[in-house]
């Protein structure tokens, strides 16, 4: 570890000379650039550094020449590493000496990524051949234009130096971040393929981040696993880190806006730890296999963003170290918790177990570079970039294992709910099969009772038409005088008895017609009718058996239908049955028929008190009789058989309240039965 002084000022010019000859001593060999080394390509400054801590940084380059603080440089066995020195600055030198004949093409290379001000004082030939210095300013936080190559790593041309020599290159390296180099001096052919190889490997790794981004965040976006969508956040802010610290940022984007590229380069060093917090607790399921420590992730989330702000604010430099140590901190937790996942067989646990391994191992190298515990390499530089690929390989292979194991999970669960259906199914068809065979029981058994209820009104209504006969016809005797006259009270007992006998007759009728109806239903006899005709013979018979006046309105053009006589009879005599019945003495009854299109219309209107708005759809219902003529006699059949037969012919039949009073019903069929 280098010792960070001022340098002391030596009391004696005798003891500041004995000093210098002491380092000059111990000084390395300078770098010789003859053909040899231009063979091998480029020539490391490792070995040949020397390197001094100025505390205030107020050492000017004339003071840094001087004897004095010439002695107290102190050699280095690699390359620099300081850490971050925060203030002040640290001073580098080493020797190069040109071999005669020696072209000029050679350029100086600096791998500085995180240095924000770099000073280097170059040897070369003055106007009066005598050595002088080029003095070039570079660092993240200069302008990429004052770089004699625009190239992420800092690159300068060496002049032509003086024969004489060695000559040395100063160096001077100040800012708030880490401060480390690794130097080497190249010829222009083989650095620029150098340089490209670097380029190619960096823009690789940032193209392989992105895609995998954007892989993610399509796979986020179509499956129900917000694992996807921080992976994506984390992969995107790992490329945005990555492209500011191989200066891509500054170089392409904001070449003259370098403090600006820095901020960003805080920025997404905060960003990256944050959503590695996060897509760590997520992706280890950390709120079921360990609540406590995801609500410590929570907090060390909440102080990402806190630094998030400090970086905005411009104070990164503060807690830089911080976000170092946490985020070591955090991947020695995060393997300890894959370990446990691995232990409790979790899925996908030994993919991450490999990828934060990797990430853990090759981080711990970097952040102890940047925190000068360890030596800077390119090793320790770039194998961040490495583990960091293998990192997010093996994470997403992981995720991966997760969405084959949620897949057979659910193929799994679809099989079991297929076999679970296919029981239900066929204990359901079971189950159906048992009711259609008790529906086929039941409906065979009411079968079998209508069949035996039919025979029975059959049966009762033949076995009482014959007492009944005779009860009327005696009665009738009695009451036309053609027995031996007896009491006038005999008489009119005689005279009740005939009409209760007659009005059994007509409900024993009744009865007949709605059964022979419902069993002659699918068996009808049509034939060619002149419905004018037909309705005008059975109003002409009512009105000579009634008493009552009968107005017909029909028209002299034949209007033939088919229909079965004898239903279309049943339905005349209940139609008009049902007018007398509802009309009061001496009231009259209107039948009237007309045509409308292919339609046969006729209709038959009373004088009675009309039908209640309640009553009008439900008239003709089955032994349905309205409120208002509970007193008339009947049963609530007339009207139905009236619809049935109209269904029967393909018709229809209306009622409703005809103006003037009274009620008219209307019955519509087709001409061209549908039964032809």
């Amino acid at each position: 570890m280098l010792k960070k002084n001022g340098g002391i000022r030596a009391p004696r010019l005798l003891v500041g000379l004995a000093l210098y000859v002491l380092s000059v001593s111990a000084m390395a060999a300078p770098l010789l650039l003859d053909a040899q080394a231009r063979s091998v390509g480029g020539l490391e400054l490792a070995g040949h550094l020397q390197a001094l801590h100025d505390a205030s940084g107020e050492l000017t380059f004339e003071q840094v020449r001087s004897t004095e603080h010439v002695a107290r440089f102190e050699p280095l066995r690699a390359n620099f590493n300081g850490g971050f020195a925060g203030r002040g600055a640290w001073w580098l030198r080493f020797d190069v000496q040109a071999a005669p004949g020696s072209t000029q093409d050679w350029w100086l290379q600096l791998r500085s990524p995180y240095v924000d001000y770099i000073d280097v004082w170059l040897p070369q030939v003055g106007a009066d051949s005598e050595p002088t210095w080029r003095h070039r300013a570079l660092g993240g936080l200069r302008p990429v234009s004052q770089r004699d190559l625009a190239s992420p790593i800092n690159v300068l041309r060496m002049d032509a130096l003086p024969q004489k020599g060695p000559h040395t290159v100063w160096i001077r390296l100040a800012g708030h971040r880490t401060l480390s180099l690794a130097g080497a001096v190249w010829r222009l052919d083989a650095l620029v393929s150098d340089l490209q190889r670097i380029m190619l490997q960096v823009a690789a790794v940032i193209g392989m981040t992105l895609l995998m981004a954007v892989v993610t965040l399509f796979l986020g976006a179509t499956l129900p696993d917000r694992k996807f969508l921080w992976y994506s956040a984390y992969l995107a802010a790992s490329a945005l880190l990555f492209a500011c610290s191989e200066n891509l940022l500054s170089v392409l984007v904001l070449p003259e806006q370098p403090a600006l590229a820095v901020r960003i380069h805080n920025l997404s060093m905060c960003l990256g730890l944050l959503t590695a917090l996060i897509f760590a607790r997520s992706v280890l399921d950390m709120p079921m296999q360990f609540p406590r420590i995801a609500r410590a992730f929570q907090v060390m989330a909440a102080l990402s963003g806190l630094a998030l702000l400090m970086s905005l604010a411009g104070h990164y430099g503060k807690i830089a170290p911080l976000i170092n140590l946490l985020r070591l901190g955090t991947a020695v937790l995060i393997i300890s918790l894959c370990v446990i996942l691995v232990r409790r067989h979790a899925p996908s646990a030994w993919p991450n177990l490999i990828g934060y391994s990797v990430y853990g191992t090759v981080g711990a190298l970097h952040f102890a570079k940047n925190l000068d515990w360890l030596p800077f390499s390119a090793f320790n530089q770039y194998s961040y970039l490495v583990g960091m690929m293998v990192h997010m390989i093996a994470i997403f292979v992981g995720l991966g294992l997760r969405v084959r194991l949620r897949e057979r999970q659910a193929l799994a669960d679809s099989q079991a709910a297929g076999a679970r259906l296919e029981t239900t199914v066929a204990e359901r068809t079971q189950a159906l099969n048992a009711e259609i065979a008790g529906h086929e029981k039941t409906e065979a058994q009411l079968r079998v009772a209508m069949d035996e209820q039919r025979n029975f009104l059959s049966m009762v209504s033949h076995e009482f038409r014959t007492p009944i006969s005779i009860i009327g016809a005696s009665a009738q005797m009695i009451v036309d005088e053609r027995l031996p006259p007896g009491p006038e009270d005999v008489q009119r007992e005689a005279g009740k008895i005939n009409r209760a006998a007659q009005r059994m007759t007509a409900l024993v009728d009744t009865l007949l017609a709605d059964e022979w109806l419902e069993s002659s239903a699918m068996q009808l006899n049509p034939r060619e009718l002149e419905l004018s005709a037909a309705l005008y013979q059975v109003g002409q018979r009512y009105a000579r058996g009634s008493g009552r006046d009968v107005a017909f309105d029909l028209p002299s053009p034949a209007l033939t239908v088919r229909a079965d006589p004898m239903l279309l009879n049943i339905l005349f005599d209940n139609l008009i049955e049902n007018a007398i019945k509802y009309s009061p003495a001496g009231g009259s009854i209107d039948l009237r028929a007309w045509r409308e299109g292919n339609t046969a219309c006729f209709s038959v209107r009373d004088r009675g008190a009309g039908i209640k708005d309640a009553d009008v759809t439900q008239i003709f219902e089955r032994f349905y009789r309205a409120s208002t003529v509970k007193r008339q006699p009947g049963i609530g059949l007339g009207l139905f058989m009236v619809r049935r037969i109209a269904e029967l012919h393909r018709g229809q039949v209306t009622a409703a309240n005809a103006e003037g009073g009274g009620a008219v019903f209307t019955v519509r069929l087709p001409i061209n039965s549908p039964h032809d």
